[in-house]
């Protein structure tokens, strides 16, 4: 495994050849097209022939292969590059190490590109982390810095996950799957919240916690952390720099959200920073998770001594990131809006779930929730939880779980999961769901089509 440094010496060379093993991934699709900007020989392997991210590739003159095989590893290849999920069994990963090609990990290639920044910035935490990174990124480019940013969604404003700035601000969705966020070294650190996930990797919650400790290690100034998380306030206790806590129940807080009106489905607050007015923001996405993740951008804001009127402007403004509660547009047949999210988390689906029925309800209408379990791991362990979280809704769609590559050792099935909720069906087929919401949907009613898989391919059969 290379470090830091074997990294850097390796971009020296612009002959290099790259092979990305997982390049239709978001993130590494991003990583995989600067880099083909910037001169290198790239091409890559993907399991999904029809995803957007692998036809922009293509577009750009790179090579990707479908699926996964031996095959695509050349004598010729120079560095390869993997996601998390990808296991060491993949035969790619073994032909690699057969060939003795050196190989890192998508977020190792991630720190090599941050480390040329003045300031970089790692946005982590269980949830929130693309919102965050996006609210973040618009906020300093309304500030004309022209930041250097990766998110782990497309933008819609610039229709992409990615932008090359200046070399003066780099903002990075830093995710702590397999420990991934590691291998980052960043100037300030961002913590949103801790909780219990990816069970294939974390054993408990305190190894979870233990994981942030450690990126709290590799920070060099500054951390910037939710004040109302108590696991995040656990990660930050023996950290020896600045300290940053933002907040919406302490006042005593750096940064604390005051004034709030929900009575609108978009909030409306006051951020005080250290005890004066900072801004004013009116959000355009919903929910109380949204004034925590606009927080907590703001907070990076104050501490890159971003005035106030940038916070605001770039805020107010901000629609969401892509699969984050994202309109697609209008079933014809029926009149009925759909929207797209990325929720997969319990957390996640029951505080999206929970709002998305306001915005139905107050348009006189019904809510349609079609949720992919993602992942055998996840869905076994969290499952009294994401039971609970789906209860809510009240017609509910379950497809089959999308495995990410996973086996499933634990013998567990939507089939059944649909059976102990009510107002449940379990459809398997995108195109049987696609037929069955053309029927039962009304004019006023949302359906929001929910997971971390492959179910947003469900949109396009039905707008």
């Amino acid at each position: 495994m290379a470090d830091l440094s074997d990294i850097l010496k390796y971009l020296e060379n612009k002959d290099l050849k790259i092979f990305f093993s997982g390049i239709g991934g978001i993130s590494m699709h991003a990583i995989a097209a600067v880099l083909h900007q910037k001169g290198y020989k790239v091409c890559g392997s993907d399991i999904d022939d029809d995803k957007n991210e692998v036809k922009n590739l293509r577009n750009l003159g790179i090579d990707v292969f479908i699926p996964h095989k031996r095959e695509n590893i050349s004598e010729d290849c120079d560095l390869l590059v993997y996601m998390a999920r990808i296991k060491p069994d993949n035969p790619e990963i073994i032909r690699a190490k057969e060939l003795n090609i050196p190989i890192v990990k998508r977020l190792q290639m991630l720190g090599a590109l941050m480390s040329g920044y003045k300031k970089s910035i790692g946005i982590s935490g269980t949830h929130g982390k693309s919102s965050v990174t996006s609210m973040t990124s618009e906020i300093f480019m309304q500030a004309k810095t022209d930041p250097t940013f990766f998110i782990g969604a497309v933008y819609p404003p610039i229709n992409s996950a990615y932008k090359i700035g200046k070399e003066d601000f780099f903002i990075l969705e830093s995710d702590e799957y397999s420990d991934s966020f590691l291998n980052l070294y960043p100037n300030i650190s961002v913590i949103l919240n801790i909780e219990m996930d990816h069970p294939d990797y974390f054993k408990d919650l305190s190894h979870v916690i233990s994981s942030f400790e450690k990126f709290l290690d590799n920070t060099s100034d500054c951390a910037i952390i939710n004040g109302d998380d108590e696991n995040a306030i656990k990660a930050v206790k023996n950290f020896k720099s600045e300290i940053i806590t933002y907040s919406l129940k302490n006042p005593s807080a750096d940064i604390f959200v005051k004034n709030t009106d929900n009575k609108n489905i978009f909030p409306e607050f006051d951020i005080i920073a250290k005890g004066e007015f900072y801004a004013h923001v009116k959000l355009l996405v919903p929910g109380e998770f949204n004034i925590y993740n606009a927080a907590a951008a703001a907070s990076v804001a104050y501490k890159c001594k971003i005035p106030g009127k940038f916070v605001e402007a770039g805020l107010n403004i901000f629609k969401g990131a892509g699969r984050r509660f994202e309109y697609k547009g209008v079933i014809k047949s029926n009149g009925a809006k759909v929207y797209d999210d990325y929720a997969h988390h319990p957390t996640e689906v029951k505080k999206a779930l929970t709002e998305m029925q306001k915005i139905a309800n107050k348009n006189n209408g019904k809510l349609w929730y079609v949720f992919q379990p993602h992942t055998y791991s996840r869905t076994h362990e969290l499952l009294d939880d994401l039971c609970e979280a789906l209860s809510h809704a009240d017609n509910l769609i379950l497809t089959e779980i999308y495995s990410a590559t996973e086996k499933n050792i634990y013998d567990i099935y939507s089939k059944d999961i649909s059976a102990k909720l009510k107002n449940s069906v379990f459809i398997e087929d995108f195109e049987e769901i696609a037929e069955y919401l053309k029927k039962v949907a009304n004019k006023n009613d949302l359906i929001v089509i929910t997971g971390a898989g492959d179910i947003n391919n469900l949109t396009k059969l039905l707008v």
